[in-house]
């Protein structure tokens, strides 16, 4: 019978998933660790022990020698690097790992090819299905878009510092929304006890709310009665298509543009990925987590562009 899961490690603890997360995790009574490199000067809440990491082999197997569980917090563009740590972790002995996934549901078939971006986090839950066999379990998390996130960084048509907003489709698509709070219990909550058996080696969806932007921006208006915001309407399918041709261009400036177009593209339906709340089920109930207000959460992040 594997031992109750305690000391956990995050990779990218720094970073704009991470921190929550570590805090999260802090807040449920995990010890908690942190993957650094060798070159990083990110500091940390003082009872949270940093490792320092060349990410050769033998450094990362030192690196997870005890740890119970790893949640890896890389970005998109380096979730390639997860297989290695995952041979490590094995070696290591270590019992769960979390993937960086925290976005668009990566199980929706095909979702590689139409948004080529996510290929490394598809064939790292690949390479994690392949390896239940020597004892290490994983658990994929599904969140939508990163609600507050997006605000704060401009991102899928929210560009409040801007005054500007880019409506999708007319506004009417619902899309899964989680802000990074959600998120962050609801890790802390899979690596729960009662909760390992049922999350083992599967995905588990996770949302704030399931909304259409339509309805986000008629409450930021009321929020910001007097700023004028200027909507630009695009469609996603168009979007999606151009970001594509940019991804297949050869030229490294537009592919990289290419690429967050296809994501934002696919967050608000291109690829079918964006509604795994009425296709998958929502898992919010089973870990426990709390309802969120729309509005609350918006007058949160408005308060700053008022």
């Amino acid at each position: 019978m594997p031992s109750k899961i305690q000391k956990v490690m995050v990779i990218g603890a720094s970073g704009s998933t991470g921190v929550p997360i570590v805090h999260a995790l802090l807040a449920s009574g995990f010890t908690v660790s942190v993957l650094a490199r060798e070159s990083s000067t990110a500091t940390y809440p003082a009872q949270v022990q940093a490792f320092k990491t060349d990410y050769s082999p033998a450094s990362l197997e030192r690196a997870l020698q005890g740890q119970d569980a790893v949640v890896s917090t890389l970005t998109t563009t380096s979730a390639a690097m997860q297989t290695s740590i995952i041979d490590a972790a094995i070696a290591a002995g270590v019992q769960r790992f979390i993937p960086s996934e925290f976005g668009i549901d990566t199980a929706t078939p095909g979702i590689s090819d139409t948004v080529p971006a996510l290929a490394a986090k598809v064939a790292t839950a690949r390479y994690l299905q392949s390896k239940e066999a020597t004892g290490l379990e994983w658990t994929g998390l599904a969140a939508g878009e990163l609600f507050d996130w997006a605000f704060r960084f401009g991102a899928f048509g929210w560009d409040l510092q801007h005054r500007k907003v880019t409506v999708f489709d007319g506004g009417e698509q619902e899309v899964e929304a989680t802000t990074l709070a959600q998120l962050s219990r609801a890790v802390a909550a899979i690596l729960a006890e009662e909760q390992r058996g049922a999350t083992k080696n599967r995905y588990v969806y996770v949302n704030s709310f399931t909304v259409t932007q339509k309805e986000v921006l008629e409450i930021i208006e009321t929020l910001m009665p007097d700023v004028d915001i200027e909507v630009t309407e695009v469609k996603t399918d168009e979007l999606g298509k151009a970001g594509v041709e940019k991804l297949a261009s050869g030229d490294a400036q537009a592919a990289q543009m290419g690429g967050f177009e296809v994501i934002t593209a696919a967050v608000y339906g291109f690829g079918g990925a964006n509604n795994y709340s009425k296709n998958r089920g929502l898992w919010n109930q089973k870990l426990g987590l709390p309802q969120e207000d729309l509005r609350a959460v918006l007058a949160g992040i408005v308060r700053d562009y008022s």
